[in-house]
């Protein structure tokens, strides 16, 4: 074997021009399969980061049957004990509690069903990052009586910093709630969805507003590694046991994540025709390289050489050449994706507008993950492989008398 790599290597030195040329379209095959998909998972990565930690997360714990039902039959009390349970789990970095309800809000002569959220601010605004998207007002302090609503809310309702909000509801155990809030803030939200219908409270102030003392109806989970959610989830429910639910935000955001599926689906699409494009290119290539080649092959042949030590040689030429192309490829890719990683492609026009409005950066960043890069290099060997599958048949067939021929 290390005769056949010294011979190889060689021979990759004897002619530069063909080795280059070879090597290059490797090389421009790792580069723009890495960048391509850098930027298609990095804008769905930023628009995640944006939705699921401007409210969801990508956990969520409620006692069992709550995400049917959604009402306060369904409230719980926590305690130390379970909280250190579950903080004994070492990818579980922080928990937030809510009180979430529903709530007819009203001022003036419109009123709109809205989402109530009680909130622990201090816990609240380091995982969901509110006070960044605080767009009139001020942010809600522990202890406030106030309340904080969404952007487009406030619009539809008339409300501005200073005024005063409405809400009637049915609190725990059938009560009725009703009570009336200064608003101290108006946030912007990312999805129209939340952006329309949001209202904050403190924690304490939402208890008392639904009758539902020491209650919560969910906990969200903040985690060091995001990427391990579902192995968290499970983790977590083998944990509290049949009492609660603990959901991802696949579950709980099935239209995005169906989005997701489906777009990402479409990206992989795009990349296997790419992959078919570089396939054909680097199969061309090897023909060429062969065809430059069969005068010196026939030779070999001619001279003794067994035609399977002769596809061997070649074939490790090739693999030498693959692998040098991807590590090229790879050194290539790495510094532009790490720019656009720091340095996002800014939007412009309606599209940055329309990214403005749901509150998101008008930016495409690309995603700097190594994983993805090796995996882009290992596709462009394994098709780096199958063209050479032709190759090594042509020398097999080839005739050493008309190779000769010139």
């Amino acid at each position: 074997m290390k005769e056949y790599i010294k011979m190889a290597w060689r021979n990759l030195g004897r002619n530069r021009k063909r080795t280059a040329i070879t090597t290059a379209s490797v090389l421009f095959a790792v580069f723009f399969a890495s960048v391509q998909q850098s930027f298609h998972l990095g804008s769905w990565h930023s628009l995640l980061e944006n939705v699921l930690h401007s409210y969801t997360g990508y956990l969520q714990i409620h006692a069992a049957g709550f995400q049917e039902n959604k009402n306060f039959d369904y409230a719980f009390t926590w305690d130390e004990e379970t909280e250190k349970a579950l903080f004994a789990n070492r990818d579980v970095r922080a928990l937030i509690p809510r009180l979430e309800s529903f709530a007819l809000a009203s001022s003036g002569e419109r009123t709109k069903p809205v989402i109530v959220a009680g909130v622990e601010p201090g816990k609240e605004y380091g995982f969901t990052r509110l006070p960044e998207k605080l767009a009139e007002g001020k942010m809600l302090e522990p202890g406030d009586q106030g309340a904080l609503l969404s952007r487009r809310l406030a619009e539809y309702l008339k409300l501005k910093v200073g005024d005063t909000l409405l809400m009637i509801s049915q609190g725990y155990a059938g009560t009725s709630a009703a009570g009336v809030f200064p608003v101290r803030g108006i946030v912007r939200l990312p999805a129209p969805e939340w952006d329309n219908q949001m209202v904050y409270l403190t924690l304490p102030t939402a208890q008392q507003f639904y009758s539902a003392e020491n209650r919560l109806t969910t906990l969200v989970v903040d985690l060091q590694n995001p990427s391990t959610f579902d192995k968290t989830a499970d983790k977590l429910s083998r944990t509290l046991g049949n009492g609660f639910e603990v959901l991802t935000w696949k579950q709980m955001l099935t239209e995005l994540y169906q989005q997701y599926i489906s777009d990402v689906g479409s990206g992989y699409i795009l990349l296997g025709l790419l992959y078919l494009i570089i396939g054909f290119g680097i199969f061309g290539t090897l023909m060429m390289m062969l065809n430059e080649r069969r005068y010196e092959l026939g030779v070999m042949i001619a001279v003794g050489m067994k035609k399977h030590k002769v596809a061997a040689l070649v074939s490790t030429e090739v693999v030498l050449l693959a692998f040098l192309g991807v590590l090229l490829g790879i050194a290539a890719a790495l510094p532009v994706i790490a720019w656009f990683h720091h340095h996002p492609v800014m939007l412009s026009g309606t599209l940055a507008k329309t990214m403005e409005i749901y509150g998101m950066d008008p930016e495409i960043p690309a995603l700097l993950e190594p994983g993805f890069i090796i995996n882009q290099g290992i596709a462009v060997l394994i098709l780096t492989f199958i063209a050479l599958a032709w190759p090594v048949v042509s020398i097999f067939r080839l005739s050493p008398v008309n190779a000769l021929r010139r």
